[in-house]
């Protein structure tokens, strides 16, 4: 393989190489020598040593015969001219046809370096290294995939090959050629942020970056999440999810059956279903399936992950009995449920049990709390203010409950002044009412007259806990 069209060090293919961020002089000096050994062992040279070598091998075909890499002092005085231990970064550079100008330009518009900088840095000894430190070069090559440790070799030396393709070269279509290294290091920050989303997101971080500049990122998040950090629970929901995102890059999406404990029922369920998406609500991550239940009814479900008890999930044919008729019948008629299915019905009502029945919601705040807290506010696409006397005609139109007398009257005795709202929900759903009782009494439930006797109920209970202390 010939390198020779690679002809200038390019910022992204250092930084590929790098271990660390080129903002370090020692990384951006470490990923220059990488990229001359590369140069000189995938180039057609004169000193070729063969399609396998060791470092020993290595050593002898690039150093002259005198040369000793055992000390730091006896490189420091070695005198061969001759030897590749004295040639400075410079002079490798233009051994290599390096246009010296443009990639100084190259490099300053990557990240932030001083002139000064760069010629004290030309002006080094690339090679001038102990023999440990060029050894772990090799293995950092062979962790960036440039080259290939040979396995079942005789000897205690490690064996060394060329990869068929080196993939680190390759920036015309890396996102990451056009970031600074600022950038990519925020990237990076911000996909960790997200890491407990998706087990594949740390991954993901890595590839634009290995630093994260903790002293200066300033964009933090926090949230509630039931599953604790680096614990077993984790793992297990992390292998789960995994587990699902290979089922869907698959492209051939089958039914699973899931082993899940059903807190409501405080048992174990078996449930067959056809996995669509995974969202994270409410302090948890769950997964969106349609499908057999654990109230035996054929509906979707939101499965909360940590609460999958399978160690794997099982695949089931489309033919196996115990995947639901109607979900045969879906598969046959090719109208399967898609994430899309599932934003649409979020968008429909306000909730997490987007399969619940929907209903009309009438809320009342008062002005002043309106104007600080609420107003503008994105609760749901559904949540909108409306005029005064709409309240009164949408109670009468959505009902002939014989609350309606009362629900009529508590409403008239309200202030015209305040601030009204509707918005569609899904009836019982958990978010909902926890939304509700956390605002207290700054926040009125107008209609529908069960949800207002239901919050009614619960207050009372709430006054008798602290009523008598």
């Amino acid at each position: 393989m010939n390198l020779n069209c690679h002809s200038l060090p390019h910022p992204q293919h250092l930084q590929n190489l790098a271990k660390g961020s080129l903002d370090q002089i020692q990384n951006l000096t470490r990923a220059l020598r990488l990229w001359v050994l590369l140069r000189w062992l995938y180039s057609d040279n004169e000193y070729a040593i063969g399609d396998s070598f060791t470092y020993n091998e290595w050593r002898q075909a690039f150093f002259s015969k005198t040369h000793k890499d055992e000390k730091q002092e006896d490189i420091q005085n070695h005198q061969d001219p001759n030897c590749a231990c004295n040639k400075t970064t410079k002079q490798w550079l233009i051994d290599f046809e390096v246009n010296l100008d443009e990639w100084r330009t190259a490099l300053q518009k990557q990240i932030s370096i001083a002139d000064s900088d760069i010629d004290q840095l030309l002006e080094e000894r690339l090679f001038a290294q102990v023999r440990k430190s060029l050894q772990s070069d090799f293995d950092l090559l062979v962790n960036r995939k440039c080259l290939k440790q040979l396995e079942n070799v005789t000897g205690r030396s490690k064996h060394f090959c060329q990869v068929e393709e080196l993939k680190i070269f390759t920036t015309s279509k890396n996102i990451t050629s056009n970031l600074t290294q600022t950038k990519q290091a925020y990237i990076a920050g911000a996909l960790g942020m997200f890491s407990f989303l998706d087990p594949r997101y740390p991954l993901l971080a890595e590839e634009f970056s290995e630093d994260i500049d903790e002293d200066n990122h300033r964009v933090f998040l926090y949230v509630d999440y039931v599953v604790p950090e680096s614990s077993s629970i984790q793992d297990a929901v992390d292998e789960i999810q995994s587990q699902l995102q290979e089922i869907w890059d698959s492209g051939k999406i089958q039914p699973i059956l899931l082993s899940y404990y059903s807190a409501h029922q405080n048992k174990i369920k078996e449930c067959a279903v056809y996995p669509v998406c995974i969202y994270f609500m409410e302090y948890a991550k769950y997964l969106c399936a349609y499908g057999r239940t654990p109230k035996d009814d054929i509906n979707w479900y939101k499965y909360r992950l940590d609460r999958i008890i399978s160690q794997s999930i099982e695949l089931l044919e489309w033919q196996d009995p115990r995947v639901p008729q109607l979900l045969r019948e879906q598969h046959k008629a090719d109208e399967l449920p898609t994430p899309k299915t599932v934003n649409n019905k979020l968008k429909e009502a306000w909730g997490c049990d987007f399969y619940k029945t929907k209903s009309l919601m009438i809320l009342r705040f008062d002005q002043d709390f309106d104007e600080n807290y609420v107003k503008g506010i994105n609760v749901h696409e559904t949540f909108k203010p409306i005029e005064y006397q709409t309240v009164s005609e949408l109670i009468q139109q959505h009902t002939q409950d014989p609350g309606q007398k009362n629900i009529l009257k508590a409403f008239k005795s309200r202030p015209s002044t305040d601030a009204y709202y509707q918005v569609y929900y899904r009836v019982t759903d958990y978010y909902v009412l926890r939304w509700l009782r956390a605002l207290g009494s700054k926040v009125e439930v107008l209609f529908p007259w069960d949800l207002r006797q239901q919050m009614a109920e619960e207050i009372q209970k709430i006054w008798n806990l602290y009523a008598n202390f």
